[in-house]
């Protein structure tokens, strides 16, 4: 029930955090802090090894730095800068390539459609929930591309496939 749960907040997060980029281009700083605290406290009910859980913190530490670096030289927005980190730390570091890559390849496909569109699609004929994102500014709203990294990953990432394949099991069962 619990991996359930987890999954389930895991895979809301994510969609919550691309929908809100879209539609203001920003991030909630509370979801990064829930991410960050929700999968290690859950990890830890779920029986996850300590140090297992202290790698996946490292690892979520290690995309901080690298974050703080990308935003301070206007690669990233402050809330793409802890939102990464704070996905990091669920799929921990068997699951950090596979979710860098979703992120890279996601995110320049975005990048592309998104110029694309500011270029060639007149703004009156853009959605008003799109209008923020890609008609105003000159950003990018990418937690759309952390959140397909974040689901790039979970295959990758032992700890969240194991919540995943339990939750999916778990579902079945109650059929």
């Amino acid at each position: 029930m619990l991996a359930t749960v987890l999954i389930a907040l895991f895979l809301a997060g994510l969609i919550f955090g691309a929908l809100h980029d879209v539609a203001s281009m920003t991030i909630p700083n509370w979801l990064s802090i829930a991410f960050a605290v929700l999968f290690p406290v859950g990890a830890l009910i779920l029986g996850v090894p300590l140090v297992t859980i202290g790698w996946h913190i490292l690892a979520g530490f290690i995309a901080l730095l690298i974050c703080f670096g990308l935003f301070s030289i206007g690669v990233f927005g402050g809330g793409d800068a802890k939102l990464i980190p704070a996905v990091m730390v669920c799929v921990g570091p068997a699951g950090a390539m596979a979710f860098v890559y979703g992120l890279a390849l996601t995110g320049g496909l975005l990048a592309i459609l998104i110029l694309m569109s500011r270029r060639f699609v007149p703004s009156h004929a853009v959605p008003g929930f799109l209008q923020r994102s890609v008609v105003e500014g000159p950003g990018i709203p990418y937690a759309v591309a952390i959140a397909f990294g974040g689901v790039w990953a979970i295959p990758a990432s032992p700890v969240l496939f194991q919540i995943f394949s339990a939750s999916a099991l778990n579902s079945l069962t109650m059929l």
